[in-house]
């Protein structure tokens, strides 16, 4: 098995594990009626990695493919 493919495997299921924990975080914060800036915090908290881990992913694509094309 290459490289590529365990490093590809390994960032699929780190996607989908912080996905689903964002996804569950906000579906909590939706459901609660008490406790809301607690929630949020929780939310925003498995929220924001995910994010900056798809802008630093997005980011290295996007070196890659200008260091291909020059």
């Amino acid at each position: 098995m290459s490289v590529a493919a365990v490093m590809t495997a390994a960032t699929v299921i780190v996607i989908g594990y912080r996905l689903g924990r964002a996804h569950a975080a906000w579906r909590d914060l939706r459901s609660a009626k008490r406790d809301i800036p607690a929630k949020r915090k929780l939310a925003w908290g498995h929220t924001r990695p995910l994010v900056w881990g798809a802008l630093f992913l997005l980011g290295t694509f996007v070196a890659a493919a200008y260091d291909a094309a020059h």
